[in-house]
């Protein structure tokens, strides 16, 4: 292997011409070729590999740029003999200039400098290093022991089927274990690239040394009832005189996944990445804390595309489907359900029906994380209720006038805009209809009252005023009177959004609550034992996946347009989905005793914030009756709003109640 000054000499070389043989030109034109098997592929860049063509980077070329307290450079080199593996595995030509590479890295992610990398930013790297994969787009996704303190968020294995150590073509598979001296001092992790897997013997490449073999056997250890909680690795035949224990940590698998016709990225890959780049920020705004600020999370996202992500390609968005957008929701969920303000454009995205100079604007700010747009509908007297609402719009000039109070509406505190709803102007017949204005929430005559909320405080709480407050017509969304479609549309899939955070949150806390299980002893055995505790982890788990089951058929529906027959499943989902999470929350709550009711876990703050979920954006009760008038008919509801049977109307009541 080549010193460390040749990485540095790399940096000077001309040219950039690839290394390519007869095989690989066969492969790039033949688009319906079949990826090779990590182990041909990886031999391949071993084959590739010599002093004239110096594909591979060594760990020791590149420890001396780490940090010495970090702990050497194994991932760094172990994601970039990977990208090569993909290369080969895909036809793709292997980069000629690894070290040049290398030193971009640094360039551009010179955090990796400081070593210990975490496994978000393994699965950063990884992504960027395969980002010029010319022929295939790649799914990253991480799978961790169920000990693991790298994963708090991440999913973890099965302590009865273990790790999926299996290999297969179009799939390469990182191995991250931990290396533990016989005194018990832990080194830290190292990184290896799988090869084969032959009945528990594995080979692999060692960066340290990547041109030679190596093997390991591996090993379950466990309890009775979970027989691979932990799995390590053994040096065969006694050959590693060193006693140090290797007790695998993390797989990373990076998946090769073929474009299109039309050379779209796939979408899961992409869903995945951007889970990974949450998750790196969140680590980041929980260190400062800021964890639960939108505007934080809005100017900081926009750097990877999260406040655009649900807007048309069009305006800068990112073009994502609801079918992709819910898997986000549910992961932010995971984090901390006050993130369901930070995924796209949220109360903005009704904006995209307006030609209006003002909302092209606001979108544009959106995007890059510059505006943040709340919503005021509900009323103090009114809830919802359009037949009972009392702000008005009044045609005026060029423009209007509102007037009017509203309530219990969150974030306008932090907004820089606001989708205030009144009564449409031209409705003589006080037919209830409605329209939508787009307000700077600075605007000349509109006042913020302050209320406080016991939950989901990232955001404010309170109401607005405003009397004979004129605004031009470039303010009104779509037409007036068509408020009532826009607030549909939107809360639909709002609500969908909603009930997939409170999903992600319920299966943290069932998470939690299972480590619990396992690792808090009462009389000498841990708690565990007691069956009755274990019903609860059963009963949601199901719950939970059942709820998120509808809630992709519900996006697919709203992918394709079909808002009516999305409608009565959304509502119930927003119903049961918060209360299934509510319930897994706060039987994970009661599992922790105490501690569970203190700040030394979030358990007690998830359950706060989901009954605030219960009725924010629809209460429980309404979306439940919403469910039987569309799944039933109207009598049952006509029965509720007014009284008294569908054919023997009470004339004295003429208006619905409120929602409120």
């Amino acid at each position: 292997m080549r010193s460390l000054a040749l990485l540095f000499v790399f940096i000077f070389c001309a040219g950039n011409s690839a290394i390519c043989s007869a095989d690989d030109t066969a492969r790039l034109l033949d688009p319906q070729s079949v990826f090779l098997h990590p182990n041909e592929s990886l031999e391949k860049v071993q084959r590739g590999h010599s002093e004239a063509t110096p594909v591979l980077v060594a760990q020791g070329e590149l420890d001396q740029l780490i940090d010495c307290k970090g702990g050497g450079a194994c991932p760094i080199s172990a994601a970039l003999i990977a990208s090569q593996g993909l290369r080969a595995m895909s036809g793709v030509p292997l980069d000629p200039y690894p070290h040049r590479t290398a030193l971009r890295v640094f360039q551009s992610k010179p955090e990796l400098l400081q070593g210990r990398i975490s496994n978000d930013r393994m699965v950063i790297l990884l992504d960027y290093l395969c980002d010029d994969l010319a022929k295939a787009s790649v799914a990253i996704s991480t799978l961790s022991a169920p000990n693991s303190p790298h994963a708090a968020l991440g999913e973890k294995w099965s302590e009865t089927a273990g790790p999926d150590l299996t290999t297969a073509p179009g799939e390469l598979k990182v191995l991250a274990y931990t290396v533990t001296t016989e005194d018990g001092k832990v080194l830290g992790r190292h990184f290896v690239l799988l090869k084969t897997n032959n009945a528990g013997r594995i080979q692999y490449i060692d960066p340290g040394k990547p041109l030679k073999k190596r093997m390991f056997d591996v090993e379950f250890r466990g309890v009775p009832t979970a027989t691979k909680q932990q799995v390590f690795f053994r040096v065969p035949d006694g050959l590693d005189k060193s006693k140090r224990t290797y007790e695998l940590n993390t797989v990373f698998t990076v998946r090769l996944l073929p474009e299109t016709a039309e050379g779209s990225r796939s979408v899961e890959s992409r869903v995945e990445n951007l889970k990974a780049k949450i998750d790196k920020l969140a680590e980041r705004l929980r260190s400062s804390g800021e964890l639960t600020s939108p505007n934080t999370w809005r100017r900081e996202g926009a750097e990877f595309g999260l406040p655009g992500v649900d807007l048309p390609t069009g305006i800068g968005g990112g073009g994502y489907l609801a079918t992709e957008t819910i898997e986000l929701f549910r992961h932010c969920g995971k984090i901390n359900l006050n993130l369901r303000d930070v995924v796209g454009a949220a109360h903005a995205r009704p904006l995209v029906k307006s030609d209006s100079p003002i909302a092209r604007k606001v979108l544009e700010q959106i995007v890059a994380g510059e505006a943040y747009v709340a919503v005021s509908i509900t009323e103090p007297m009114a809830g919802s209720n359009p037949k009972e609402m009392q702000s008005k719009a009044v045609r005026y000039e060029r423009g209007f006038k509102l007037t009017g109070r509203k309530l219990w509406n969150a974030r306008l505190r932090q907004a820089t805009h606001v989708v205030l709803y009144t009564l449409a102007a031209d409705d003589p017949e006080h037919t209830g209809k409605r329209s939508a204005f787009l307000i700077p929430i600075d605007h000349p005559g509109l006042r913020v009252v302050d209320r406080y909320a016991h939950g989901l405080t990232g955001n404010s709480f309170g109401g607005l005023e405003f009397d004979d407050m004129f605004v031009s017509g470039d303010h009104l969304i779509g037409q007036d009177g068509e408020g009532g479609k826009i607030f549909t549309e939107h809360f639909l899939y709002w609500r969908l959004m909603q009930a997939a955070a409170a999903i992600g949150c319920g299966e943290t806390a069932l998470n939690r609550m299972s480590e619990r299980l396992k690792t808090r002893k009462a009389f000498y055995a841990p708690i565990g034992r007691f069956t009755h505790l274990q019903q609860p982890l059963g009963e949601y788990h199901t719950k939970l996946l059942m709820a998120m089951a509808l809630a992709r058929e519900s996006a697919q529906l709203l992918d394709n347009g079909d808002y009516e027959a999305a409608s009565s499943l959304i509502n119930g989902l927003k119903a049961e989905g918060v209360e299934i999470a509510l319930s897994a929350c706060d039987a994970a709550m009661r599992a922790h005793g105490a501690m569970g009711y203190s700040r030394d876990v979030d358990l007690g703050d998830r359950v706060r914030d989901l009954m605030g979920l219960r009725i924010a954006d629809g209460t429980t009760d309404v979306m439940r009756m919403s469910v039987v008038k569309e799944a039933y008919g109207s009598d049952l509801w006509k029965m509720a709003v007014y009284g008294s049977y569908p054919d023997e109307p009470d004339s004295s009541t003429s208006a619905a109640p409120s929602n409120q």
